[in-house]
């Protein structure tokens, strides 16, 4: 492909799963794709969503090299994955600590230790080195039992010292950081740019801008026709938000967003945002309106990547209304962003419609298990279950061990569970690839060696050549058409069967009194008649055909040969607050039932 190549006309969209430094496997994927895609709706969390940034920005590029830059990435990656991670100054030993402790190696949480707080060491281990030292006095005989308390006490104290300074760092340090080691933001000392610097050169860079024309936003990108989605968790609220987000109720603080982004990304959002009004209390000076259409964005992907504990959360202020009792002003609280995998690693459901024209791919990520591969292929990482047998319908089972690893699991299953069933379901299996990853790549393995990352680019190209040879998007809409034909069906028979029931009592009334009543509603009120009858006939038309549909059932022959009914509709809440538009069907769609009915 060259720099210029024209747009393929085959369009799709593209969803990918967080795991931190696993993202090394997307760059390649994408591109492999780009050859025969034009990507039009791209989304992800956590690494995901640097992905999917980064691939948004390649198809603002396209015709200037875009995709051929994002394959140069990983070799970039390669040399200088862990400078990306750069904590503060007054929190490395902490970080360093940190990585000592994912590698499970004793000698090396030993060194982290003893380099990270020598003085703490030197000062803990110091009352046992007087002991031992005073047991071998020259004048004297050696007194053997306090000798061997000086060194115990000496050993105890090299560990215990630092160990009591990292717990305080923990404990008060962390959360003034808000409950992150790294800010994204390059560090005194540091030869290279850390995460969020680097990531916002490389979406402008990818995206074709000359020095001084970015930062890159979702206002230019739809202008072309491409819309980025990423995930947040707002863990003061406990809810999961897409972004860019549907509402303008939160505000950012000027000051706050200058320690975790570059100078031009804030002057950049305070340019195209306004203040709040002074009702917002005394930081009214500071905060700016979040949502815009010109929001750059290296702050969708950063929001989405702010590991726990390894980057820091983003705050964001709102008014929450549901404190009665306190004035406007002290209403205003500061609510903390965290990673989106939090909530939802793998959000498979973006940019879902009914009857689709264009196939929404997913890149997944899961452990490798040599069990679960064909005998002469367990070289074979990349899986993508196009097959009419069946296969992947199940989810795999995973094993763990010992108090964390049920811990983790018990973590895993709370805030994945969504995700992994709507990822088996008939009409989304067989679109989405999944890279199995050993142990020691992807994940927390933040200082891999070139040549893991090397194999794991490797494996984002297979991916993307696997779904190029074996995704036929004709058998894709036929699977989703018979899966989603019956799920309708049922709904309508439902309505019908709710909207013609009797009065449920006395005092109560059918839904087509109720509606004859609707002036009388306290809320939503339809006072006029003309408004009456138009919701009457509407929902008249839908219950006759639930009627029609429960008069004339599906026949047994072929219901026995449509897919398994392992989904059904419901009204969900957006992620986005995204208010419903005219001609759509906002808050409906297909998830799995756990029931499996």
């Amino acid at each position: 492909m060259t720099a210029t190549a024209p747009a393929p006309a085959h369009r799709c969209d593209l969803v990918m799963k967080g795991g931190i430094t696993s993202g090394v496997v997307y760059p390649r994927a994408v591109v492999a794709l780009s050859r025969k895609y034009r990507f039009e709706n791209i989304g992800g969390t956590s690494a995901g969503a640097i992905a999917a940034v980064v691939t948004a920005a390649a198809e603002y590029g396209r015709m200037t090299g875009g995709f051929a830059k994002v394959e140069a990435l990983p070799q970039d990656l390669s040399k200088t994955l862990l400078e990306k991670f750069q904590p503060t100054p007054h929190l490395a030993p902490l970080f360093g600590l940190a990585l000592a402790a994912l590698s499970g190696k004793p000698l090396a949480l030993l060194r982290a230790l003893l380099q990270g707080y020598p003085l703490a060491a030197a000062g803990a281990a110091l009352p046992g080195v007087v002991i031992a030292v005073l047991a071998v006095a020259p004048n004297g005989p050696t007194d053997w039992g306090f000798l061997v308390l000086g060194i115990l006490l000496t050993i105890a104290g090299i560990l215990i010292g630092p160990m009591l300074v990292a717990k305080r760092q923990i404990e008060r340090y962390l959360p003034l950081q808000d409950y992150g080691l790294c800010t994204g933001l390059t560090q005194p000392g540091q030869s290279g740019p850390a995460l969020t610097n680097w990531l916002c050169t490389t979406i402008d860079d990818v995206a074709g801008l000359a020095l001084g024309e970015g930062p890159l936003t979702i206002g230019q990108l739809k202008a072309r026709g491409i819309n980025v989605q990423t995930v947040t968790t707002d863990i003061t609220t406990r809810r999961p938000y897409a972004l860019p987000m549907g509402n303008n109720l939160h505000a950012f603080h000027e000051d706050e967003f200058r320690r975790l982004f570059p100078g031009e990304v804030v002057d950049h959002m305070i340019k195209h945002s306004r203040q709040v009004p002074p009702d917002w209390g005394d930081l009214s000076g500071k905060l700016h309106y979040f949502q815009s259409d010109d929001l750059p964005l290296v702050v969708l992907a950063r929001m989405s990547l702010s590991f726990p504990g390894l980057i820091t959360a983003v705050p964001l202020y709102r008014i929450d209304y549901t404190l009665e009792r306190l004035n406007p002003a002290q209403k205003t609280r500061r609510c903390l962003f965290s990673d989106g995998g939090i909530s939802s690693n793998f959000p498979v459901h973006f940019f879902d419609r009914f009857l689709p024209q264009t196939p929404t791919f997913g890149i997944a990520l899961a452990a490798y298990d040599i069990a679960r591969t064909r005998v002469g292929a367990e070289d074979d990482r990349i899986t993508l279950p196009t097959a009419p047998d069946g296969a992947g319908r199940l989810l795999p089972t995973q094993n763990f061990k010992g108090v964390t690893g049920f811990v983790m699991a018990l973590f895993d299953s709370a805030k994945d569970w969504q995700d992994s069933l709507q990822s088996v379901l008939t009409g989304y299996r067989e679109r989405i690839v999944t890279v199995a990853l050993k142990p020691e790549e992807g994940g927390m393995n933040l200082d891999m060696p070139a040549s893991v990352i090397d194999i794991l680019t490797d494996l984002g190209a297979q991916a993307g050549e696997t779904v190029l040879d074996e995704f036929d998007l004709k058998e894709h809409r036929w699977r989703r058409f018979l899966t989603e034909l019956p799920l309708i069906e049922d709904l309508l028979i439902s309505y019908a069967r709710h909207w013609d029931a009797p009065e449920p009592g006395p005092e109560d009334l059918s839904y087509p009194e109720l509606l004859a009543d609707a002036s009388n509603r306290k809320a939503y009120a339809l006072k006029e008649a003309t408004l009456r009858q138009q919701v009457l006939q509407r929902a008249e038309r839908l219950a006759e055909l639930g009627r029609i549909l429960t008069a004339d059932p599906m026949p047994s022959g072929l219901a026995s040969a449509l897919p398994l009914r392992r989904a059904r509709l419901r009204v969900v809440a957006n992620m986005d607050d995204a208010v419903a538009r005219p001609a759509t069907v906002a808050g409906a769609k297909i998830e799995p039932n756990p029931d499996n009915r």
